[in-house]
């Protein structure tokens, strides 16, 4: 493994664990490119753009869907290969507040996710997120399927 590829594991390893596992906003300038684009369901409409927008995006998920205790992510599987790093992770949240205009059920809700990452820079720059996540996708059928399917 080359030094860059391991710098890459572990910014994306801080960005995986206390962006999205935490919630925690402040590493986002350490580890988000300015323009980092994201393809995720959490923006159906059309790719995140930039840094400001994907912690406003995630931001609210992680509110309406906060991490439940002693049950908090595990990542399965990480590695990296020149400037891309590929992350598989699993975690279980509550959806405790609105989300989309859809009430809280106050479900635990398991959430199976792999991302693609690149990086430049010592910075992510891209992020491509595909999802085993049939629950939460039954569970927002109902507000997102307008907003896909127009």
């Amino acid at each position: 493994m080359t030094p860059t590829e391991e710098q890459n594991l572990t910014i994306a390893r801080i960005f995986v664990e206390q962006f999205l596992g935490r919630g925690d906003m402040s590493v986002a300038a350490d580890v988000l490119d300015k323009q980092v684009q994201a393809i995720t369901g959490l923006k159906p409409d059309g790719p995140i753009n930039g840094r400001e927008q994907y912690q406003q995006i995630f931001s609210s998920f992680f509110d309406a869907f906060p991490p439940i205790p002693g049950l908090e992510m595990i990542i399965e599987d990480m590695f990296a290969s020149g400037d891309r790093v590929v992350v598989r992770f699993r975690s279980v949240q509550k959806h405790a507040k609105e989300f989309f205009g859809l009430p809280a059920t106050n479900r635990d809700i398991t959430f199976i996710e792999t991302h693609v990452m690149r990086l430049q820079n010592g910075k992510i720059v891209e992020n491509v997120v595909s999802a085993t996540n049939l629950e939460f996708e039954m569970l927002m059928a109902p507000v997102l399927t307008p907003l896909i399917l127009k």
